[in-house]
């Protein structure tokens, strides 16, 4: 079955071992209930931070709240001052609208700051001390978006879009054709290829683009509400992958004017329209075109007062697939030079084109991948990032770490800032001279520091966290690689219990995702594991993960190795993580167990189905069962369509193999999943049913595609107790 050997298992590099309390902690240590690892997971156990640690617009001061303040620092000084209190807004407010903990803060610029209070926005005015209602809006309001320099804003109500000013204070009804099967304003295409919101202003606030999509020709499905009495239905306009799929416009509307225009663009209707951005005059905005086929790509130019096309910037293809995440980033001091994305050196890197003269050259390069661009200095001389270390094939390990990164536009020089290894996410300050650099690793808990952007060193450190679970019972994390399929090294953690005996032999739980877009073993606290996995350590568990091929920061063709054939390397690849075990002294083989959800859930469900006999249990939730039933926009990416490629979706589909189903299998679905329909998992169970095979179900009512709130601690309780049952884990 699988060609591989004894040597090549054991030759794997342990390069980390964390323990996560320290060896000379002197009072007795507490347990780690699932309860505080569930429910305080965000907050006792999360790494110490300064909330709303941001920095102060147009300035190199930054601000965040404790309690009952809001304070300030600044690169000169060694003490943070109080700059507004609890007090100096409760003494503006009402009794019943009185505040007991400074509230999260938004800057309008360096003299003051938004707050919402009762559903309303207020202003507070540092030098006035004022406390005063800012823009009004619609009492249902949703999906707001403020204007760059905050003088007006957008949202829907209703369905419709509107914009509310401040000065003068006007609202303005942008749509009146809102309807069943019309979204305007909104996230369109299944928040897929970076699209997150549906509103886009220009940079002076005058003109303000947005998506209308049409998705009545869309099959409507139908999921429960028992919230209601009687139960009700809540309708999802899903389209189904080879299916037909909504067609989106977008749209601009003039403030000046009050003109909407329709941005003209071609191509099939129900291509997508991703990524849009303005340059700097507000003159153009931008849209990246994909095919539906999502292998041509366009960045076209276009006149947003006439809606007309004015030029394709860029234009790529692929015979695999692209997946644009990013808008053009355009330069403000040189208008007509532009930012964009693009792995066609097999990485994801940066490249700088001119509108009139097209690429001029590529910024960044290398075995090593760009994740976000941070910012500009004013003059624009350099270009900040998060990217991944070096990769190298033999030792992966640089893409479990990110990194601050410092570009020079004039030549693509690159630097690397951060020198400590970890996960590092970075802010930058107006001036473009510091950023802010929060991170954690391994070995450090987690600690945001003040650094100088020209050399990296750390001008003063904010906050260091300690030990979250100084004082608990929990043991250690280990990071390594180990060989998967087609030879390639892959990052696995695995987390051992508190006075781990290497002469006992443990059962394994398997935490499982290996999709796209999703890394679970990660250079930062803990590993990247979650509180309930040191509890399930603790209850006699090794709990093991790998991220195979697929998975995101190893490059583009370590990704499409999954093409056309979803969850099929995967599971080999998981199968190797399998072997690996079961040549280790410790683990008793027989009693391996699986869990995961969403793709993780078509994971466990694969591999309990293609490997039966391997796995002593599995837990599937939200599991996608079938990939014909699954969203057009990321399905057809990684798939192509079922009429294109019916071999590969019969072999990905699991709702119609239960007959290999031999080892006891929990699926679990929230009756209100809109991701991944219940249909899946009540498909899988007819199969089950009709061949006589016995498996268990469990469904949240009320829950979407994952069960959130104290809920969750439910939810773990079922799935950890359906491995004790099987596993008989001894602490």
């Amino acid at each position: 079955m699988h060609n591989r050997s004894l040597p090549a298992l054991l030759a794997f590099v342990a390069f980390i071992v964390i323990p996560v309390t320290p060896a000379h902690a002197q009072e007795p240590l507490k347990e780690l209930t699932l309860r505080d690892a569930v429910l305080q997971a965000g907050t006792r156990f999360a790494p110490e931070s300064l909330s709303g640690l941001q920095w102060i617009p147009g300035t190199d001061s930054w601000s965040y709240t404790r309690e009952s303040d809001l304070l300030r620092g600044t690169v000169q000084g060694s003490t943070d001052e109080v700059i507004a209190t609890i007090a100096d807004l409760n003494s503006h407010l009402l009794p019943e609208q009185q505040v007991k903990r400074f509230p999260s803060v938004e800057w309008v610029d360096a003299g003051g700051f938004l707050i919402t209070v009762g559903g309303r926005l207020q202003h507070f005015d540092l030098k006035a001390r004022t406390l005063k209602p800012f823009i009004a809006a619609n009492d249902d309001a949703e999906h707001t978006e403020f204007s760059p320099d905050h003088q007006r804003l957008a949202f829907t109500s209703g369905g419709n879009l509107f914009v509310s000013t401040r000065s003068p204070e006007d609202l303005m009804q942008v749509t009146t054709d809102a309807a069943d099967g019309i979204v305007i304003g909104r996230s369109v295409h299944r928040d897929e290829y970076g699209i997150h919101k549906g509103t886009f202003w220009s940079p002076d606030g005058r003109k303000l683009a947005f998506y209308r999509m049409d998705e009545r020709m869309v099959s409507p499905y139908y999921v429960e509400d028992i919230g209601t009495k009687p139960s009700t239905f809540n309708k999802v306009r899903y389209p189904m992958a080879g299916d037909t799929s909504h067609q989106v416009r977008l749209q601009v509307f003039d403030l000046t004017t009050f003109d909407t225009v329709t941005v003209r663009t071609d191509g099939a209707p129900d291509d997508y329209l991703t990524n849009i951005s303005w340059d700097a005059s507000g003159r153009f905005v931008h849209v990246i075109h994909l095919d539906r086929a999502t292998q041509h790509l366009r960045a076209v130019r276009y006149d947003a007062t006439t809606g007309k096309a004015v030029k394709t910037l860029v234009e790529e293809r692929s015979t695999v697939w692209l997946e644009p995440q990013e808008p053009l980033h355009f330069l403000k001091t040189q208008p007509s030079r532009f930012i964009h994305w693009s792995d066609r050196d097999g990485w994801r890197h940066l490249y700088l084109y001119d509108v009139d003269k097209g690429l001029q050259r590529q910024l960044t390069k290398g075995a090593w991948e760009v994740k976000r661009i941070i910012g500009t200095d004013p003059k624009e001389a350099f270009l900040f990032l998060e990217g991944t270390a070096t990769v190298d094939p033999k030792a992966p390990s640089g893409a479990l770490e990110t990194h601050l990164y410092r570009v020079k536009l004039a030549d693509g020089t690159t630097e690397r800032l951060t020198k400590s290894a970890g996960t590092h996410r970075g802010s930058l300050s107006g001036s473009g001279a510091w950023l802010i650099d929060r991170w954690s690793s391994t070995t450090v808990a987690g600690r945001t520091d003040l650094i100088d952007t020209r050399t990296g060193q750390v001008k003063r450190s904010l906050i260091e966290s300690r030990d979250r679970y100084a004082g608990f019972q929990v043991g250690t994390v280990e990071l390594f690689h180990l060989p998967g399929e087609h030879g390639d090294l892959l990052n696995a953690r695995l987390v051992k219990p508190h006075g781990f005996d290497p002469t006992r032999k443990y059962p394994v739980l398997i935490y499982v995702y290996n999709g796209p877009h999703v890394q679970l073993v990660t250079n930062s606290t803990t590993g990247g594991a979650a509180p309930w996995m040191l509890h399930a350590a603790e209850r006699g568990y090794l709990v093991f993960t790998v991220d195979g091929h697929g998975t995101p920061g190893r490059g583009r063709d370590f990704e499409q190795r999954v093409h056309r054939q979803l969850g099929i390397t995967e599971v080999k690849d998981q199968l190797f993580g399998v072997d690996w075990l079961k040549a280790q002294p410790f683990v008793d083989g027989t009693r391996i167990g699986v869990h995961g959800w969403s793709f993780g859930g078509h994971m466990t469900t694969a591999m309990l189905l293609r490997h039966p006999g391997t796995f002593k249990v599995g837990v599937a939730g939200g599991p996608v069962m079938d990939w014909a039933m699954y969203e057009v926009m990321y399905t057809e990416r990684y798939m192509d369509t079922p009429q294109e490629n019916p071999d590969g979706y019969t072999a990905a589909r699991l709702a119609d193999k239960c007959d290999q189903l031999q080892d006891p299998l929990l699926v679990i679905h929230g009756l209100l999943d809109d991701v991944v329909l219940p249909e899946h998992s009540y498909t899988f169970l007819k199969d089950c049913v009709s061949r006589n095979k016995q498996v268990e179900f469990f469904v949240y009512p009320g829950h979407p595609h994952n069960v959130r709130g104290k809920d969750r601690l439910h939810l773990m309780e079922k799935v950890l107790d359906r491995m004790d049952r099987e596993l008989r884990p001894t602490r």
